[in-house]
């Protein structure tokens, strides 16, 4: 593609600049059965997953047809919505995938006078490159023991659909399209479940600064009920699972400090 520099371990994305719109946060969590006033004007964490699929789609990097395998995000103080977020990233490294290739990017978000706020990690699927066999990615041992229900929510079609509209991705909102894709049903987004997980802490401990990472496993249709189960030890939460309607994981939740 002219004019788009090489897919490379090292590369450094262009730095973009972006705000988070209250409306827009708003919509979100209530599309996701959260009430946007449990964040009071801070940006919640989740908010910022768009915004850096935009700065892989700036740098060339295919979308369409990727999978979101795991997520982390180190928040050190929060954003206030609408004020100015910068984010810087690159590329630490590209393993082989069947189908296509797994990127591993870093991402760092600041506010106008270079404070930074977040730090990121994020890997998925991209369909480009050579396809070859692989491991996947590291991920938690799925164990249930300890486990207690903390949450359950039944999810609701047009939400689901209207929580993704502005991604382009029809695999959220269109039957035909998902069923293209081999799912029974369109999927909600991987980014609501980063929603539900940062709801519980949320509600427990109101942190202004916390480390949690998430791998997604399985899809949330977008007609499940699913129930959010965690852990303690010594009285805080350590680890959750969000569960499908089928009691499966659809995705693993590390609190690695809260």
């Amino acid at each position: 593609m002219n004019g788009t520099p090489e897919i490379v371990s090292g590369l450094e994305f262009p730095t973009r600049t972006f705000t988070v719109k209250k409306a827009d946060q708003n919509r979100k969590l209530k599309c996701s059965g959260i009430d946007p006033e449990l964040y009071g004007n801070d940006v919640e964490i989740a908010m910022l997953g768009l915004p850096t699929l935009e700065v892989l789609m700036s740098a060339g990097i295919p979308i369409l047809g990727g999978v979101h395998l795991s997520q982390r995000f180190r928040q050190i103080r929060p954003f206030q919505l609408e004020e100015p977020i910068s984010v810087d990233g690159r590329i630490l490294e590209i393993n082989p995938h069947p189908r296509g290739c797994i990127l591993r990017c870093r991402f760092t978000y600041a506010r106008a006078d270079g404070t930074v706020c977040v730090e990121a990690e994020r890997s998925g699927i991209t369909p480009m490159g050579d396809k070859e066999p692989s491991d996947g990615i590291p991920r938690p041992e799925e164990t249930f023991e300890g486990f207690s229900e903390i949450m359950r929510r039944k999810l609701v079609p047009d939400l689901i659909a209207n929580y993704s509209n502005e991604a382009g991705n029809l695999i959220h909102s269109d039957p035909e399209v998902a069923k293209d894709h081999g799912f029974r049903a369109p999927i909600a987004a991987g980014l609501m479940g980063i929603h539900f997980y940062r709801e519980a802490l949320e509600k427990l401990y109101q942190p202004k600064s916390f480390d949690l990472e998430v791998w997604f496993r399985r899809p949330m249709f977008w007609d499940d009920t699913v129930s959010l189960v965690a852990r303690e030890v010594s009285g805080r939460i350590t680890a959750m699972h969000l569960l499908g309607s089928n009691g499966k994981p659809a995705s693993n939740c590390v609190v690695h400090v809260v």
